[in-house]
């Protein structure tokens, strides 16, 4: 069998689910983060079907798909081109009919796909594809206009389902907005404004024009205010957030689940789940959640850097850790509620100090994220050589903020240049969980650099957490490692960082290889 509308409908990615974001109600905008493992599941199965031709199961995907998303017009697409193989052309036509009225009105991918063929010919099909030609530009009724919202910088918006589209590929709304220019945008009235951390270096980088300020960036708390830092201490930092109906259905809450396109993101949510018996941090959490951690990446990968807290999880007083692994997807702060606003407020403080030619070029490269995680570990108090830096005095489970030395920050990152912001290595994070009778682990992993051209970068392993004896390290070609571990008697994590640097810039934020005992959560 050929799928060719299957196929589209898999590979049209965000423009696709424009149009699935135009379910009807009860399915709406705001509920398709619950819905989106059930979805790419059926959509796994469909693909699955398409493969073997066998359209039997194709159809009843399909009629499942719609029975989870009620009025998606992609779902009732491929559900016509399912019923298309059928002898009589009547119920294709009818679901084809019913996803042009939902949205599907791309009159040449109706024409020319080979799943359509058999009903090509039908005077009702060429109707159909004449009404979607000619509806293409209208709205879908009882759907909202998509529409580009204007941030003032320094303000607060409110966005809406006029300015977000849910992309299934990725798991994330997109916030559709742009930046138009605030009051005071002078180099003197950020100078004046400006109260953060390290104010007086600020005042005067801001003042001659060296220092790029926080215009464009994007303050976003998501824990309704609990732990809310105040934009107002920043020059021209703004802030968004969701309408009255997104919070009923606490799409603004706890961990990050949108993009935002050409904005530096500090953000952070000081919450925890809890229950009666236990409690669980969200990095903790959402290292036990595939689609979580995965959110957790292309954020971070997008310019964006977060801090949680690690609450009840972790204390260095006593020794306590609980996570399985760390990642530099997040920052984690010792303790709990407010205990994230300081690196939140140190992070803001180092945005505005990039140079101006530094900060463009460490946004065009999506390197935002890892160079706060980079900035805040190479800072810490007791961190101050490369090796103290490729060490575990760089690396914690969660940091104290009395290793926070905030105008150490902001010196770094004011002293940065284009070619010396340092890359990164993924993957980001892997998890290798060692069961009670394993003697030893042979692991082989292979890192590639990112925001960096491949030619001129070099890679480093070290042990950052646990017995350093028990690890051997052996570089291969590439990024390539090979790791022999012994895992005899494990009872404590191991975290094996690696590093990755170009000619002309320091090591970058560390990726992570955690080996931990797979019996202790």
């Amino acid at each position: 069998m050929r799928a060719g509308g299957v196929r589209g409908w898999m590979l049209m990615g965000i423009a696709a689910f424009g149009v699935a974001a135009l379910a009807v109600e009860p399915v709406g905008l705001y509920d398709y983060p619950r819905l989106h493992v059930p979805h790419t599941l059926l959509r796994v199965q469909l693909m699955q079907a398409v493969r073997s031709g066998n359209i039997t199961n194709m159809e009843a995907v399909c009629r499942k798909g719609i029975e989870l998303m009620p009025g998606d017009a992609t779902w009732q697409y491929n559900l016509a081109c399912a019923l298309a193989y059928r002898a009589t052309p009547d119920a294709a036509l009818d679901a084809l009919e019913k996803a042009v009225k939902a949205g599907f009105r791309n009159a040449k991918v109706i024409e020319e796909d080979n799943d359509l063929k058999r009903i090509s010919s039908n005077v009702r099909f060429k109707a159909i594809v004449q009404e979607a030609r000619e509806t293409a530009d209208l709205p879908v009724p009882g759907v909202p206009l998509q529409k580009t919202a204007r941030l003032t910088k320094g303000t607060k918006l409110v966005l809406t389902k006029q300015n977000l589209i849910w992309d299934f590929d990725r798991g994330l709304y997109l916030a559709n907005f742009k930046f138009l220019r605030g009051v005071g945008e002078s180099a003197e009235a950020r100078a004046a404004l400006y109260d953060g951390p390290a104010k007086e270096l600020m005042a005067a980088w801001l003042a001659d024009g060296t220092a790029a300020g926080n215009g464009g960036d994007l303050y976003i708390n998501r824990d309704r205010d609990h732990s809310r830092v105040k934009i107002e201490l920043f020059p021209l930092l703004s802030e968004l957030r969701f309408e009255g109906e997104a919070k009923k259905k606490d799409v603004d809450k706890a961990l990050p689940n949108m993009l935002y396109p050409g904005a530096a993101v500090v953000g952070n949510a000081s919450l925890a789940i809890i229950t009666t018996n236990d409690s669980c941090s969200l990095v903790r959490m959402a290292l036990q959640d595939p689609v979580a951690m995965l959110a957790l990446q292309q954020c971070y990968l997008d310019n964006q850097f977060w801090v949680f807290p690690a609450h009840k999880d972790f204390d260095p007083a006593t020794g306590l850790d609980r996570f399985q692994g760390v990642t530099p997807c997040a920052l984690q702060s010792v303790g709990s509620s407010g205990s994230d606003r300081y690196y939140v407020r140190a992070a803001l403080a180092a945005a505005s100090a990039l140079h101006p030619d530094t900060k463009k070029a460490v946004l065009e490269r999506k390197l935002f994220g890892p160079l706060m995680q980079y900035l805040l570990r190479r800072t810490r108090k007791g961190v101050e050589t490369e090796d103290d830096y490729l060490s575990e005095k760089a690396h914690p489970t969660a940091f104290d903020r009395a290793t926070l030395d905030a105008e150490r920050v902001v010196q770094l990152a004011h002293g940065l240049e284009p070619k010396t912001v340092p890359p990164i290595a993924v993957p980001l994070s892997a998890f290798v969980p060692v069961q009670p009778t394993d003697l030893e682990r042979e692991l082989d992993f292979r890192f590639v650099p990112f925001g960096v051209e491949a030619g001129d970068v070099s890679f480093t392993w070290r042990v950052v957490k646990g017995d350093v004896k028990r690890v051997k390290i052996t570089p291969g070609q590439s990024g390539a490692v090979h790791l022999s571990v012994d895992c005899r008697e494990l009872t404590n994590r191991l975290d094996v960082a690696c590093f990755a640097r170009t000619s002309t810039s320091a090591w970058g934020a560390p990726s992570f290889i955690c080996i931990y005992p797979a019996n202790v959560r």
